[in-house]
C-alpha cells in the first residue's frame, strides 16, 4: 500500500441523447449502445483510510459550497466491497444526481480510481472501467454512461460495454442544460413497455457530428414517448428560436447547444454552463500525512 492516507479524483459527466440497453446473462458483457456528450462538470470524490467504510454525498451550490444531501449510496459501498477494502468515501458534485448527467456513473469511476490509487491495487485505467460498469450494469444505475466517461468529447457507441466500439470527437461549442426534476434510471430499464418504444425509436444511422447528434437525440426523445409536459414547453421554446435541443436521457431536462440557448432556458430556472470534457476520469491528488 503506499503512505497516501487521501486520494481526490474527478469523472467527468455525461448527457446521453439516445441510447438502447443490451442486456445478456453475463453482466460484463451488458451495457448499452447509444450517443452522447461527456460534459465538463462531473464528480469529485475524496478516498480516506479508514477502520470502517461510510459513504457521504454532496452537492455544491453556485458558490461551490458543499451541502450533503445524503448519508450513503449503495453503489460506493458495492464498490468497496468488491475491492475489499475499507474506506470513507465523500462525493462532491454541482450537478443534480439522477437528472441525465450521469452523477452516479462519474461518482462510481471517480471513487474507483481514488480507491486504486490510495490501496495500490494496481488497476490500470480499463481495469478500473471495467469494475466500474459492472456495478454501474448491477444496479441499473445506467447502462453506458461508465463507458462514455472513460474520455472526453461527444460519443457515440455502437456496441455495448468498455470495451466496444466508441466513435470519439471534439466540439468547442458550449452546452446549456436545465432540470425539471429527477428521472430514476432503474425505473426506466424496468419497465418492458418502455423498452419497447425506445428500441422501436432507436436509430437506424449513427450520428457523424455534434449537429446531428442533437438531431438524431430529438428524434429518439419524440419517437421514445418520454418527453414530459414540462420538458415538451422547454422544447417548444427552444424550436421557435431555433436553438438546437433535446431531452437529456435519463432525466426530466434539456440540454441545447450553443451561446444562444443560454437566454432561452433562463426563463425556465437554472441553466447549468457546460463544455464538452476534454478527457476522462483522473486522480487529482494523492496527498499523504
Amino acid at each position: 500500500m503506499t503512505s497516501s492516507r487521501k486520494v481526490t479524483a474527478f469523472c467527468p459527466g455525461h448527457i446521453s441523447g439516445f441510447f438502447l440497453p443490451v442486456i445478456r446473462e453475463s453482466p460484463e458483457a451488458s451495457g448499452s449502445t447509444g450517443g452522447g456528450i461527456v460534459i465538463s462538470e462531473g464528480v469529485r470524490t475524496v478516498a480516506r483510510r479508514a477502520p470502517s467504510s461510510s459513504v457521504r454525498i454532496f452537492r455544491t451550490d453556485r458558490y461551490g459550497v458543499p451541502v450533503r444531501v445524503d448519508e450513503s449510496a449503495s453503489l460506493l459501498l458495492d464498490l468497496l466491497g468488491h475491492l475489499d477494502v475499507r474506506a470513507e468515501i465523500e462525493t462532491f458534485s454541482h450537478l443534480p444526481p439522477g437528472c441525465g448527467y450521469g452523477m452516479s456513473a462519474a461518482a462510481l469511476l471517480a471513487a474507483t480510481h481514488a480507491l486504486n490509487e490510495l490501496y495500490s491495487l494496481n488497476m490500470d485505467i480499463h481495469a478500473c472501467t471495467k469494475v466500474a460498469h459492472l456495478l454501474e450494469v448491477l444496479h441499473r444505475s445506467g447502462l453506458g454512461d461508465v463507458s462514455a466517461c472513460q474520455g472526453g468529447g461527444y460519443v457515440v457507441r455502437t456496441t455495448p460495454g468498455p470495451d466496444g466500439i466508441i466513435i470519439r470527437k471534439h466540439d468547442p461549442r458550449p452546452l446549456y442544460a436545465l432540470t425539471v426534476s429527477p428521472l430514476q434510471t432503474s425505473s426506466v430499464l424496468s419497465s418492458s413497455g418502455i423498452l419497447k418504444q425506445v428500441e422501436s425509436a432507436y436509430p437506424d444511422e449513427m450520428p457523424r457530428s455534434l449537429d446531428e447528434l442533437m438531431m438524431v437525440s430529438r428524434k429518439f426523445a419524440e419517437q421514445s414517448g418520454l418527453i414530459s409536459g414540462d420538458v415538451r414547453k422547454i422544447l417548444s421554446v427552444c424550436d421557435a428560436n431555433d436553438i438546437p435541443a433535446s431531452m437529456t436521457m435519463l432525466g426530466n431536462g434539456v440540454f441545447a447547444l450553443g451561446r444562444n440557448a443560454e437566454p432561452v432556458l433562463k426563463g425556465f430556472g437554472e441553466v447549468y454552463r457546460l463544455s464538452l470534457a476534454t478527457s476522462g476520469p483522473r486522480v487529482l491528488r494523492g496527498e499523504g500525512y
